[in-house]
């Protein structure tokens, strides 16, 4: 039992850990590499075989996962579902579906399905304000309210060491994921408001993390405090320069960093870095981190 008012269910893109006695749940997705299910939290094991030339395959969780996900969270007055944009991924579909079927058998808790227009850490940042949020006691409308703005506010900056792997998803073409690679040319991209577009190109590791640096000093607005969420697939150590860099040039209320998701790393491929920002809104609590 948990005695907050407003439960959340993610799936595993946000990096949070489920607590059902807290009020949060945590809905698996799938990744498979040569006929094999690999666990969410061996991304080490993804790029290795991911470097071998392994194709890895991804899958939605069924309405019937998400459905096990609400039905846990008891003692709650409402329940926020947030997923990533509907094009990206079934997850806002199959959660809509389990959303419906829980209504037709009871009437409380309510259940909102979100589609936030973000992935990776920046859905990761707009979760945990939810969180935060829940935790603190809010209502189901100042959950949700909140999770709108951050929805409208939040950024995310990265780049990857090669655009191979999101060519195979088709998200990027591959004539033009090739003449990158080939070029040695490296874009930095923004994430926001549901649309990418590229920020700076780099050629080095060292060139990436300086283009970062200076998104973060010119992009985000000065004096005031942002959450940050850092991530890296395989590359702890450039996540920790990054970290070191954005500290000196961000008024930073909450900062952490995590190894993005199996899910998320077989389409980055390794050696991706990056970061997303929420400005902090007076009324926010403190951040929830892992």
């Amino acid at each position: 039992m948990t005695s907050r008012r407003v439960g959340l269910v993610v799936d595993t893109g946000a990096a949070l850990e489920q607590r059902i006695d807290g009020g949060r749940a945590v809905v698996a997705m799938h990744v498979d590499i040569g006929g094999a299910s690999i666990d969410n939290s061996a991304d080490g094991e993804v790029y290795v075989r991911l470097r071998r030339g392994e194709k890895a395959t991804t899958s939605t969780p069924s309405p019937g996962e998400y459905l096990a996900a609400f039905e846990q969270l008891t003692g709650v007055e409402a329940i926020v579902c947030l997923t990533i944009p509907a094009r990206w991924s079934g997850t806002f579909a199959s959660a809509t579906v389990a959303a419906g079927m829980f209504r037709d058998c009871r009437d409380v808790p309510t259940v909102d399905v979100v589609e936030t227009p973000t992935a990776a850490v920046a859905y990761g940042l707009v979760a945990r304000i939810a969180d935060a949020l829940g935790a603190a006691g809010a209502d189901r409308d100042a959950v949700l309210a909140r999770v709108r703005s951050a929805c409208d506010e939040v950024r995310m900056y990265g780049a990857l060491e090669t655009l191979e792997y999101v060519a195979r998803s088709g998200r990027v073409p591959a004539l033009v994921a090739g003449v990158s690679d080939a070029l040695h040319v490296r874009p930095v991209f923004e994430m926001h408001g549901g649309g990418t577009g590229r920020v700076a190109l780099a050629r080095t590791d060292a060139g990436v993390l300086r283009a970062l640096e200076r998104v973060a000093r010119e992009r985000l607005e000065p004096g005031r405090p942002h959450w940050l969420m850092l991530f890296h697939a395989d590359a702890a150590e450039r996540a920790v320069e990054l970290r070191e860099r954005l500290l000196a040039v961000c008024d930073v209320a909450s900062d952490e960093t995590v190894a993005l998701a199996p899910v998320i790393g077989v389409y980055t491929g390794p050696g991706a870095v990056g970061f997303a920002a929420l400005p902090v809104h007076a009324t926010d609590p403190p951040a929830v981190t892992q």
